[in-house]
């Protein structure tokens, strides 16, 4: 198995970024993973879809179109809570497909551990099913050559802040 940690060097940091994630007509926020937008990083380290880096960030981008509302778990599930002397595991969609903006199909998910100091992502896979918008499987890869990511929990609460505030800009067109 390998681990990728972003805790030795400064390695492989994290990042909220605005990035043209694909080619698409216009630059939208997500994670950044060595300065890599997250679809990209998950097509070339995992071997979940073929269709992963034309994927976009569940967080901001999930919505209920039958109530016209956006769904704000994926940014629940994402938020790092440390508790002293307890790691705590969350199964979080991190990668959804821009056509229909749901869980019902090519949803990337990741078990992400938070402890007192780091948050690691354990392990990457697809949704299988899923409850109004609350996946309820997972199917996980089990390559031996899927990375394992390990941040600095500073770090990764700073990344999902700046995600979080330019996802609010660019939704507000500021960007």
């Amino acid at each position: 198995m390998n681990t990728i940690s972003a805790t030795l060097l400064f390695e492989h940091p994290m990042a909220g970024c605005i990035k043209d994630a694909n080619g698409n007509l216009k630059p939208f926020p997500i994670l950044a993973i060595d300065n890599i937008p997250l679809n990209i990083w998950v097509h070339q380290n995992t071997h979940i879809t073929d269709l992963a880096e034309t994927l976009v960030p569940a967080q901001g981008w999930l919505y209920d179109y039958d109530s016209e509302l956006a769904l704000s778990n994926a940014w629940k599930l994402l938020k790092p809570e440390a508790y002293e002397n307890v790691a705590i595991s969350t199964v979080v969609p991190i990668l959804i497909c821009p056509d229909d903006l749901d869980l019902v199909c090519n949803v990337v998910m990741v078990e992400q551990v938070v402890s007192a100091d780091q948050v690691v992502w354990t392990r990457f896979g697809y949704a299988f099913n899923h409850i109004h918008d609350v996946v309820t499987s997972v199917v996980w890869e089990t390559s031996p050559s899927t990375p394992h990511l390990s941040f600095p929990l500073s770090e990764f609460e700073k990344a999902y802040n700046d995600l979080k505030e330019l996802d609010k800009k660019w939704s507000e067109n500021f960007i």
